[in-house]
């Protein structure tokens, strides 16, 4: 039987004549819902004003504290900025001899949030309480005084707190110091794309004075030791096969102290203990210019840790720790930054003291070949880190590992090699004549490496360098603002540094391995790899480019993408249904889709909380780069220039937010990356 309601027919009987599944029917009701739409057209009211959104709303002042990274080569002054007195980025500090932060830096804030950071003590491998280390402290104190030989490795770099605690360990009869990371030790000489990546990611190699032995010193006495002690971050035991051995037969008490989970060095000591992130304490340290960088606790510790000056200060009076429950920042590390330090408190209003420090030495290139550190992943320290494994090499075009460099002849038919413990993405570097492998646990110089036919890692190709275009870009013009980027292509070195920044600043989740080898990545600004007549690699910033007649606005069905009074491209994320559309009509590919839930899945993972100020968005929706409009109005609000999270960033100063209304001094535009029609006012520029 059919019946008829408000002109629509149903059949009634035991057996349809036509088989309607869910999702056809689920699709009858999108094409009926499209068809009371206009085609094609922009409404001229919406239900959501843009405005109305976290981004372009107003949002609440953040509050913005300096501190610092210790680093080998120099620490890294910064920014913690804070939203209701939690740190949800960092950035660089305006008062820095050097501008932008690096990648791994800006990734780190992650390692104070892991759910994977260490919060219990372990003795032989198992977890105890702290009170047994409260007696462990007591005890080693007394030994210490008594006078059994004592060796302590700290990490290499300057710091005036901990010079004054060695002078004070120095007075004790059997204690000896000695330092070491591989970031402040001699590398061999890279290729120049490398070699400008570790650059602008590491920094050089540099040497501090300072009182304390090598790495070769501590191992030679480390037979006759009764007790070490181990606070370096770097991983020595993974590298140094001598210590390691030595380490695994010695009989002394061995206690390491670690921010970080269990690493070759760990399970070669009897004792592991917690060390606070550097977020979480007091200290002080010499960057690369001299100049002495402060750090103050941003937050109390989020898991019982005690910092590195707090273990060395119960050391040195009676072995007493801090107390489990701190009501208080200050503590007695406080009290030797005081002591070395006496205007640091004003110091910490920028925090810096300019000329505060020694200078330190450049280090000459090393002897014999060793494998190179990776601007990302260091000695292998940040292979943990959600964001840098999502990060693509610009050099190899993969992600999720660091690259082994090959000469074109070697890398022929190789997609990854097998090498030590790790199977690694491979890429051949033309000029290079002998392979170049990253510095990690369990290689070795020398090291044999097994081609794979395959690589497990997702990888973007490189292209050929579009020709120059014939007719210049179209610049905007207006009354009203009219924002976009410039981005100067021939700076870019590939360090990643801008799109760290740009996906903490605006929420940008991580999907996981399987999902990226997918292509699913959320990733708003990527660095394209092109190679130009000569066969050099350039790298290209690309994100949206504001296009003034885009074809996203052009489909997109609910007005989801809409064009604001200021040039902007803007997302109305609470009308997107995620169509799709605007992704297949945008000629830059510069907008990402959420397939799953990878907001919650990152939350999980990685414990960070979001920032306010950017809509966090859910499955469904389609996100791209916003010009970070919510800088933009928070800027405005304050009477101030705006600058973007990757402009910050960047260390070479690639990037710039552009008014074109009233565009400064800018340099040579280039139409090459351009779609003709599409009128971006994100533009290119050659500066050589």
């Amino acid at each position: 039987m059919v019946v008829s309601w408000q002109g629509t027919s149903f059949y009634m009987g035991d057996k349809p004549p036509v088989s309607i599944s869910r999702r056809s029917f689920l699709q009858g009701l999108g094409a009926l819902a499209l068809g009371a739409l206009p085609a094609c057209r922009r409404a001229q009211e919406w239900a959501v004003p843009p405005e109305d959104c976290p981004e372009w709303a107003l949002p609440a002042e953040t509050t913005c504290f300096a501190t610092s990274m210790p680093w080998a080569a120099g620490a890294y002054p910064l920014l913690a900025v804070c939203s209701k007195g939690v740190p949800t980025a960092l950035q660089a500090n305006p008062h820095a001899p050097t501008p932008g932060l690096p990648a791994h830096v800006q990734a780190s804030l992650l390692d104070l949030y892991s759910p994977r950071r260490p919060g219990r003590p372990t003795l032989g491998g198992r977890e105890i309480a702290w009170q047994g280390v409260r007696s462990s402290f007591r005890a080693w104190a007394r030994a210490m005084q008594s006078g059994r030989r004592t060796l302590i490795l700290f990490p290499a770099g300057y710091s005036p707190v901990r010079e004054a605690q060695i002078r004070a360990l120095s007075a004790l009869p059997a204690v000896s110091c000695y330092a070491y990371d591989p970031v402040a030790q001699p590398r061999s000489p890279l290729f120049e794309p490398l070699a400008s990546m570790q650059r602008a990611a590491l920094g050089p190699a540099l040497a501090y004075p300072g009182s304390c032995g090598s790495l070769a010193e501590l191992t030679a006495r480390l037979p006759e030791a009764e007790l070490l002690f181990i606070f370096t971050p770097a991983d020595p035991a993974a590298h140094q096969a001598d210590f390691a051995a030595a380490l695994e037969q010695s009989s002394a008490e061995t206690v390491r102290f670690s921010a970080h989970p269990a690493d070759a060095t760990a399970t070669r000591c009897l004792y592991t203990i917690p060390l606070t992130h550097y977020l979480e304490e007091w200290g002080a340290e010499a960057d690369a210019a001299g100049n002495l960088c402060l750090r103050q606790p941003i937050t109390l510790p989020l898991v019982q840790a005690i910092s590195e000056t707090e273990a060395v200060h119960a050391l040195l009076h009676d072995g007493e720790l801090p107390p489990a429950k701190r009501g208080s920042t200050l503590s007695t590390a406080y009290t030797w930054l005081e002591q070395v330090c006496p205007q640091a408190r004003e110091a910490l209003k920028s925090g810096l003291i300019p000329g505060g420090a020694p200078l330190p030495q450049p280090l000459p290139p090393a002897a014999e070949p060793t494998p190179y550190l990776h601007p990302l992943f260091v000695d292998g320290r940040n292979l943990h880190n959600p964001w840098l494994r999502e990060a693509y090499d610009p050099l190899s075009g993969a992600a999720g590992a660091p690259a082994v460099y090959l000469p074109p002849a070697e890398a022929a038919g190789s997609g990854a090699v097998q090498l030590g413990p790790h199977t690694l993405p491979a890429c051949g570097i033309a000029g290079l004549q002998t392979a170049c492998y990253p510095m990690l646990p369990g290689i070795r110089t020398g090291a044999a490496a097994t081609r794979l036919p395959l690589s497990p890692y997702p990888t973007r190709p490189a292209r050929p360098l579009p020709p120059a275009a014939a007719t210049p870009p179209d610049i905007p013009r207006g009354t009203n603002p009219q924002w976009g980027l410039v981005i100067d292509y021939t700076r870019c070195v590939g360090c990643n540094a801008c799109t760290i920044a740009c996906r903490a600043e605006n929420n940008i989740p991580t999907v996981g391995a399987e999902e990226q080898k997918l292509g699913r990545d959320l990733q708003w600004l990527r660095l394209d790899r092109y190679t130009d007549s000569a066969q050099r690699l350039r790298i290209v910033p690309a994100t949206c480019r504001q296009c003034r007649q885009a074809p996203c606005e052009a489909v997109c069905p609910v007005n989801a993408t809409v064009h604001t009074s200021e040039g902007l491209n803007a997302m109305v994320y609470p009308r997107c249904w995620g169509t799709r559309y605007c992704a297949a009509a945008c000629p830059y590919h510069a907008r990402s889709f959420n397939y799953r839930d990878y907001a919650r899945r990152a939350q999980a993972a990685t414990a960070l909380p979001p920032n306010p100020h950017v809509t966090v968005r859910s499955r469904g929706i389609m996100e791209k780069c916003t010009c970070c409009t919510q800088r933009i109005q928070a800027a405005k609000r304050r009477g101030e220039t705006p600058r973007t999270a990757c402009q910050l960033a960047c260390p070479r100063g690639a990037i710039r937010l552009v008014n074109w209304a009233a565009p400064p001094e800018l340099p040579p535009l280039t139409a090459r990356f351009d779609t003709p029609g599409t009128r971006p006012a994100t533009l290119y520029a050659e500066s050589t």
